[in-house]
């Protein structure tokens, strides 16, 4: 019997050579590996589906046509924890149970939230910028420059991520609330002494306000003009969810007029990002290309979830964080 075939299909522009070359190092015995850019011909394409017992996807985007010829298929992995993109009525039509990372971003994207705020309270790139080019500021922006400790940080979404941001920035002795539609448990709650709001209370109090919610009909420009004017004026807003969830135009006059004191921002509607974009010039922005959850690390986490779920899918258990 020939061994399984596990497919991972990629875009260039989120998985780099080195991190093809390292994935492949961790394919365990007893499977083979194939790589297949999205880029691929529509007939590697198809025939890569119909030979796959098993397919990775970062960022995956199989067609409902690719679907019907999987007949093999029995998980599509992903890498990432987003699927927004993903036709998950195709999934189901066609039985191909499929999974996300299982959060295996979380630590790192949280990493990232709270370094954006760092940044952003202690104006880091301008320090950076400036000493770098010789120009010794000193102290000459000190009473501009502000500390996480005692600050309420407003967390939107209180999923795994968000939690793992509550964590951290209790440790900087910031005071942490967040809401959803519905309160959490308290023992999601307690690890982090947060406590829940409404989005208008929490945009009122919050000092800074971090988008961790799934970018879909509901939730997709939620932080428009009306949202930006309900923060408290000097507030900052960091985003490592979806560009698309922020109305960029109502964020550039938020933060162009000075209500906002400052963004932090790793993902944009638009990505990437227009270089004509008036985001970029504006001094009060730290700015990353989505990356918050892309790490070594996170490579190896990514992997060993996609691996586990090959395992309990083979053994005829259903995958761990399955979405269809």
């Amino acid at each position: 019997m020939a061994e399984p075939l596990v497919v991972l299909l990629y875009s260039p522009r989120f998985v780099p050579n080195d991190a093809l070359e390292h994935l492949a190092t961790r394919v365990p015995r007893g499977f083979r590996w194939q790589v297949l850019n999205q880029s691929a011909p529509t007939e590697e394409r198809a025939a890569a589906f119909a030979a796959a017992d098993y397919m990775f996807g970062y960022l995956g985007d199989p067609s409902p046509a690719e679907l019907a010829v999987a007949r093999h298929l029995k998980l599509f992995q992903l890498l990432s924890a987003g699927y927004d993109w993903l036709d998950l009525e195709a999934f189901q039509r066609h039985g191909i149970p499929l999974a996300n990372n299982d959060g295996s971003n979380a630590v790192a994207t949280a990493e990232h939230a709270v370094l954006l705020m760092l940044a952003m309270l202690r104006q880091l790139p301008r320090h950076h910028q400036s000493t770098a080019s010789g120009e010794w500021l000193a102290m000459t922006h000190a009473m501009n420059l502000r500390e996480l400790r005692g600050k309420i940080v407003g967390l939107i979404g209180f999923g795994q991520i968000a939690r793992e941001v509550a964590r951290r920035v209790r440790a900087f002795d910031a005071e942490v609330r967040y809401t959803k539609p519905r309160p959490a448990l308290p023992q999601q709650e307690q690890p982090s002494g947060a406590s829940y709001r409404t989005i208008e209370q929490l945009l009122a109090e919050s000092d800074i306000v971090s988008l961790h919610a799934p970018l879909g009909p509901g939730t997709r420009g939620m932080i428009d003009a009306a949202a930006l004017a309900r923060m408290r004026r000097g507030s900052w807003l960091v985003n490592t969810a979806r560009g698309g969830l922020v109305d960029e135009s109502a964020l550039h006059a938020a933060l162009a007029s000075g209500h906002l004191a400052g963004a932090g921002l790793d993902v944009f509607a638009h990505e990437p990002i227009d270089p004509e974009s008036p985001l970029l010039r504006l001094p009060n922005v730290v700015l990353t290309p989505h990356l918050a959850g892309s790490t070594r690390d996170t490579w190896d986490f990514r992997m060993d979830a996609a691996w586990d779920n090959v395992r309990r899918v083979a053994a005829g258990e259903s995958p761990a964080a399955r979405i269809a």
